[in-house]
Order: structure tokens, then C-alpha cells, then sequence
């Protein structure tokens, strides 16, 4: 009986404290940049992001930085956010930066809440203007609200296939077309 007492208390202290757990503050920083990884060709432009995982109703802070290498030109950015994550800041999601050889960092600042749990996130269309030929490139920002987030999941949407049968994604974008004489 006493074996039995000894090895069912600290089970049930410790059942007892993994259902009364709320968020971790120190393990609730999510980091991410694409510094150093693939990058499309020729689009001269990368993306840091810090961003805190919260419960739902909370507000997340999430610290986007835009670099470049391009020496001179303009920086445009499209911002959109999944549906169920609000913005909670009045921060413009159009939102432009000129270029300068002193200036080639950009920090946007946000706060956005959800009132469910899931995996939300947050894209950006990023255009490059340095001269003739605007570059492209989108960035997704990953945004966690409450334990296990899981990702959010579309109803009633029709997936197109190629004739090998893979998955055919359809994604915004910017196209110009020029006429050469």
C-alpha cells in the first residue's frame, strides 16, 4: 500500500502541474531569418523575424527586419494576415523604404491577437525597386497562439493537379510585362 501511495503522489503532482501549465515566458521567443539560406536570384532582400507565442486573446509582438543589398531604390511591402489573427497596433499594411547606402535595414514593428488557438501567419510580398525590372520576393512569418498550435485549415477549397498529379499551388503575385521594339 505504501509502494502504491509513494509512486501515485508525484504522478498526480506532476499530472496536476502539466494541465495547470500555462505558456513559458522563456520559451516563448520564436526566432527565424532567411540570412544565410536560399535566396531567390536576384531579388536582393532578406528577412529576420522575432516573434512571441502567446495564449489566445493575448497580443503577440513580432519584430520583422528587411535587409537589402542593393545600394540604392525603394523597398515595398504588402503585409496580410491569415483570417482569425488580428492586427492589434494601427501599423499601414502597404508600407515603403527608400534605399540608401547608409540605410539598408528596415524594422517593422506589429501586434496581432487571435481568439483561437492555431498556427497563423503572417506574409509579405516585398518588391525591390533598383531600376528597370522590380524583384520579388513573399516571406511567411509563423505566428503560434496557445500550446500545440495546429495549422489552420481550409474548408471547401479545390486544389488544382498537374497531369503527374502533384499539387499545384497558386500564390499572389506581381507580373510586368514590356513590350521590346
Amino acid at each position: 500500500m505504501k509502494k502504491t501511495i509513494l509512486i501515485l503522489v508525484p504522478l498526480l503532482i506532476v499530472g496536476l502541474y502539466a494541465n495547470s501549465k500555462k505558456i513559458n515566458p522563456e520559451e516563448s521567443i520564436i526566432e527565424g531569418t532567411t540570412l544565410g539560406k536560399y535566396s531567390k536570384p536576384g531579388a536582393p532582400i532578406d528577412m529576420s523575424y522575432k516573434t512571441t507565442k502567446v495564449d489566445a486573446n493575448e497580443t503577440a509582438n513580432v519584430h520583422i527586419t528587411l535587409t537589402t543589398t542593393a545600394q540604392s531604390g525603394k523597398v515595398l511591402v504588402n503585409i496580410n494576415l491569415d483570417n482569425n489573427l488580428k492586427l492589434v497596433n494601427n501599423i499601414d499594411t502597404n508600407q515603403s523604404f527608400d534605399i540608401a547606402p547608409d540605410s539598408k535595414s528596415f524594422n517593422i514593428n506589429m501586434k496581432v491577437s487571435s481568439e483561437q488557438n492555431g498556427l497563423y501567419y503572417i506574409r509579405l510580398l516585398t518588391k525591390v525597386e533598383t531600376g528597370i525590372h522590380p524583384k520579388l520576393r513573399s516571406f511567411a512569418v509563423p505566428i503560434m497562439v496557445g500550446e500545440n498550435p495546429r495549422p489552420q485549415t481550409r474548408t471547401g477549397v479545390t486544389f488544382l493537379k498537374a497531369k503527374s498529379g502533384e499539387n499545384i499551388s497558386v500564390s499572389k503575385a506581381v507580373e510586368t510585362i514590356e513590350v521590346i521594339k
